[in-house]
């Protein structure tokens, strides 16, 4: 039927909204990050570290993001998974600092905005098969914070991902709480691990609802994929269905518009490499503050298992 919206142009026309309204904050932004961790990395005590850890958390996403739209933004990019890895691994070093100064995100809206993208980053370590760096992630964000887990259940996208990523990990985590809304997170939350024709079902219905929630967050409403990193990796799903094994995406899910980026993949990945700059951070970040370590001890173990196999 002419003029007909389909869902594959609906999810395009969201992306490029979130694409450009991040493009320009970005470029505001990616000065004034490089500036902070610069001064950071130097002399440590001038800048407080929650403001370096956001430093590093944003320009690891904005590798991330380059990595997986070289062409300047055109649709069907392709991927540099090695740089996608660092960017990774960058985020991961920014977040976990973050996680540790909890008084740095009081209140319910930065809360779940925090909650938010922890969570997208257990689900992207358990895409790309760093099964040792989510479970590390998941208990310290989230199981060992024992006020964090006892004053509110986790909603949401957030609380399906740390939901399933608690039970497939074998790590206690906090209860989480759906909405009439979240039907399809709940379904997926209750049969992620049912037989095949019940579990596609699910999935093809938490698909749907991906095209729904790739918005840029505003002041009135959160989105599940808020970042054009997200918007183009699948993370949730990819976490799916690498926790039941599966090597490569089936056909089922493989057609559906939200899996068209060169990036919604089931990748082997391998060791996460570490750049010179979250080298550095990790390396001052634990003079200052000794619990940290528990980072580089993960990676080591990732690094490990995976060199094993």
């Amino acid at each position: 039927m002419p003029g007909k919206i389909t869902t594959g142009m609906e999810a395009e026309l969201a992306r490029q909204t979130v694409l450009h309204t991040a493009q320009a904050e970005a470029a505001a932004l990616n000065t004034m990050y490089r500036e902070t961790l610069g001064t950071f990395l130097s002399t440590p005590h001038a800048v407080p570290l929650p403001r370096a850890a956001r430093a590093i958390y944003w320009l690891g996403r904005l590798r991330q993001w380059r990595a997986i739209d070289l062409n300047g933004g055109e649709t069907l990019p392709s991927t540099n998974w090695l740089s996608l890895q660092l960017g990774v691994v960058e985020g991961l070093a920014g977040i976990h600092a973050l996680a540790l100064h909890k008084e740095q995100w009081s209140g319910p809206i930065r809360r779940q905005v925090y909650e938010r993208d922890m969570a997208l980053q257990i689900a992207m370590l358990l895409a790309l098969d760093w099964r040792e760096l989510a479970a590390f992630a998941l208990e310290s964000w989230f199981e060992a914070d024992g006020e964090l887990a006892g004053t509110h259940p986790i909603s949401g996208m957030a609380g399906m991902i740390v939901n399933i990523a608690g039970e497939a990990l074998g790590v206690p985590v906090p209860p989480t709480t759906f909405q009439k809304a979240d039907a399809a997170l709940a379904q997926t939350r209750e049969r992620w691990r049912h037989d095949d024709s019940t579990f596609t079902a699910a999935v093809l219905q938490l698909a749907e609802r991906r095209v729904r929630q790739c918005r840029h967050d505003s002041v009135a409403k959160l989105y599940d994929f808020d970042h054009p990193v997200e918007q183009a990796i699948p993370v949730e799903l990819l976490m799916l269905m690498r926790l039941r094994g599966a090597k490569v995406i089936p056909p089922w899910l493989a057609s559906h518009p939200v899996m068209q980026h060169p990036a919604a993949a089931l990748v082997g990945a391998g060791a996460p490499a570490q750049s010179q700059r979250v080298t550095h951070f990790i390396e001052r970040v634990t003079r200052l503050l000794p619990q940290y370590g528990g980072l580089s001890r993960a990676l080591a173990q990732q690094v490990e298992r995976l060199e094993a196999v």
